[in-house]
């Protein structure tokens, strides 16, 4: 194979490689807007909806999660999150009030 095609395939791979990394940079993990507004939503949700077990509680969580592409690890990491930061406290109250104002 001619060095042109090697350094071509190199090219691309660092290029897929970079693409990749930025890619999970900007993954949902740091889409604060997304979890303020799943948070608001499900605070709002959880009080109108009735569970005989808890299991029913965390199943509907987990389906509303990956229903938004958002994993148990993210979720947590962002309810962590929300103890140390009034700005994202500030965000799912917003989310809520829209949600919950409108009778959804």
């Amino acid at each position: 194979m001619p060095i042109s095609d090697r350094l071509k395939r190199f090219v691309l791979c660092v290029a897929a490689l970079g693409a990749a990394i930025a890619l999970a940079a900007c993954g949902v993990a740091n889409d604060e807007a997304l979890l303020s507004s799943i948070e608001g939503r499900w605070m709002c949700d959880v009080q109108r909806y009735t569970f005989e077990e808890t299991s029913g509680l965390h199943a509907e969580l987990e389906s509303r999660l990956a229903g938004n592409g958002v994993s148990a690890e993210q979720y947590r990491a962002f309810k962590d999150d929300l103890s140390r930061h009034q700005e994202l406290r500030s965000q799912v109250a917003v989310a809520y009030d829209a949600y919950c104002d409108t009778g959804s």
